[in-house]
């Protein structure tokens, strides 16, 4: 009985020593596959912070290398798919209905990109060329370059009272020159009320004078409106847009507005409303804004003073307005009996008629693109003076294209300062800042770069077509003039065509390409294209030594 029980206690002992036993290398086990697992997760948790080292090295690299900020990138991309898609649909069998023109990509791209630009150069006549729904794009075309692809979603997200991110009104801001960030989203409603109510006040008036007006048929193809309701109402609607947004596009014949301007039927009072029109929107969003402004203060008896930008804009745009005529008139009286303005071969025209035909056209070559007679018709020197006009362009998120009237005016202001001996440049008892002076040179600069690059691409890519204008005159000394016009009027998104549709469709594609450019650098500016390559340096604790350098 004893050694019973003395076996099954020994059995217990054993089987506890076993368990004991058994425990202790199950937890040794346990260690060891926590350790295990813990070294794996350890290295997996390097591995991956080494990938996402990598990761961030790459971005980075490709950030670095990424030409455009943040926001001229934005602006540019949509500029660019915006022609990509117009170019598209202008080609288009049905869109576009001119013989051979169907998917050809090439002309449909010239045509959105002159559309979004406004410029107002086409290879094909708008009024027979293309289709309603081809005019109607054009026209949507013409509204998105004038007003801007964020203006109008800043608009669309207000009338909907959405809120507007801070990179949408930072990104807007840089479109259309708004000074500050806070006032973004009320100098763009400002403006769209505004040129909105200025297009539909045109229409209507310009209903009336295409309705009751005759036009000539005799020289030009034309798409003749009088006492036609339909005809009367598109057009009163396309060329109220057109000439607002200074487009220079217009559906009533191929020569622009010159069927209106024969001799015996003169439409003064059209020609007045599209002046009027061109104007108001050459003179740029942040005046508009200032001028209510300026209405609302007077109205509640207080005092508002105009902004920099505003004082220099219209001081700018006046001279250049009442300047630009004069010289022109002086250039055409001194070549007498070879202006074709002044005398039309058989005998003098009347004063007033001559004057206002050089009013009206030098006036639209600052940025409309209207015509009333043919460009070629003024004398060599008038057509350079018209060129630097077209060079300048209009005011700075205005509708118009060119350096622009501020920075022209900075420059100016700038060359005088230096006559002085002053150490600032100054304008209505305020400094501008030494940044802005720089960086006006530097536009001015790099613009004239442009426009002498195009016209030599140009000419020399298609210089068959240049010699050709002309059989009986040996070379083309004769045509560098009209070539210069031509790549300006690109530039300053004007419109005025030295060479017919026709001609320009003879040139190459290189010059096609070029232009397209021009016109796109014009129409958003250097600062945002061109300068939009230009990333922050990263600052230094250190400066260099000053050193003297003689110049001329």
């Amino acid at each position: 009985m004893e050694n019973n029980e003395a076996k099954s206690k020994l059995v217990e002992d054993n089987q506890d020593s076993l368990e004991k036993k058994t425990g202790l290398k199950a937890k040794r086990n346990l260690r060891k596959a926590k350790k295990h697992n813990k070294r794996q997760i350890k290295s997996r948790t390097k591995a991956e912070i080494r990938q996402q080292k990598v990761q961030l090295s790459f971005f980075k690299k490709l950030k670095s290398w990424w030409p455009f900020s943040k926001v001229s990138g934005r602006i540019i991309f949509g500029y660019l798919l915006a022609i990509l898609i117009g170019g598209f649909l202008l080609s288009i069998p049905g869109v576009v209905v001119a013989s051979g023109q169907e998917w050809d990509m090439i002309t449909g791209m010239f045509t959105a990109s002159s559309a979004i630009s406004d410029t107002g150069i086409t290879t094909l006549d708008t009024h027979v060329d293309y289709s309603i729904w081809g005019q109607v794009f054009i026209l949507i075309m013409i509204k998105i370059g004038g007003v801007g692809l964020l203006t109008l979603k800043i608009v669309l997200l207000s009338m909907l009272n959405k809120k507007v991110s801070v990179d949408d009104q930072n990104v807007a801001g840089t479109e259309r020159g708004a000074g500050t960030l806070g006032n973004t989203v009320e100098m763009i409603k400002d403006a769209f009320i505004f040129l909105t109510a200025v297009e539909i006040f045109g229409m209507f008036v310009l209903f009336f004078g295409f309705y009751f007006t005759p036009m000539s048929t005799t020289e030009f193809v034309v798409n003749n409106p009088y006492h036609d309701f339909a005809k009367s109402g598109w057009a009163a609607i396309f060329h109220s847009i057109s000439a607002v947004n200074n487009a220079g596009f217009d559906i009533l014949s191929n020569a622009s507005l010159q069927p209106y301007n024969q001799p015996g039927q003169e439409s003064y009072f059209i020609q007045v409303i599209f002046m009027f029109q061109w104007i108001i929107g050459g003179l740029g969003y942040p005046t508009y804004t200032d001028i209510k402004r300026k209405i609302k203060a007077h109205k509640e008896g207080k005092e508002y003073r105009f902004s920099l930008f505003t004082k220099i804009n219209f001081l700018i745009y006046s001279i250049l307005l009442v300047l630009g005529p004069i010289l022109v008139v002086i250039s055409e009286v001194a070549t007498y009996e070879k202006s074709l303005i002044i005398y039309n071969g058989v005998e003098k025209r009347s004063t007033f008629a001559w004057v206002f035909d050089i009013i009206f056209n030098v006036t639209s070559c600052r940025n409309a693109g209207f015509s009333t007679v043919s460009v070629n018709n003024f004398t060599a020197g008038s057509k350079l003076i018209m060129a630097f006009w077209m060079f300048i362009g209009s005011a700075p998120s205005s509708t118009a294209g060119g350096i622009r009237t501020t920075t022209f005016g900075i420059c100016v202001f700038a060359i005088f300062a230096v006559m002085r001996n002053k150490q600032s440049v100054e304008s209505f008892h305020k400094k501008i800042p030494e940044k802005t002076v720089r960086r006006s040179f530097v536009v001015v600069f790099i613009s004239i770069f442009v426009v002498v690059s195009s016209i030599f691409v140009v000419y020399i890519d298609s210089n068959k077509m240049l010699w050709d204008l002309d059989p009986t005159i040996a070379g083309t000394n004769y045509t560098i003039i009209e070539l210069i016009v031509y790549v300006c009027s690109a530039f300053g998104t004007v419109g005025f065509q030295p060479f017919d549709n026709s001609e320009i469709l003879a040139m190459g594609v290189i010059s096609k390409i070029i232009l397209v450019l021009t016109m796109f650098i014009g129409q958003l500016g250097i600062s945002n294209t061109l300068l939009a390559f230009v990333k922050p340096k990263t600052k230094h604790n250190f400066g260099y030594l000053e050193e003297d350098v003689t110049i001329g």
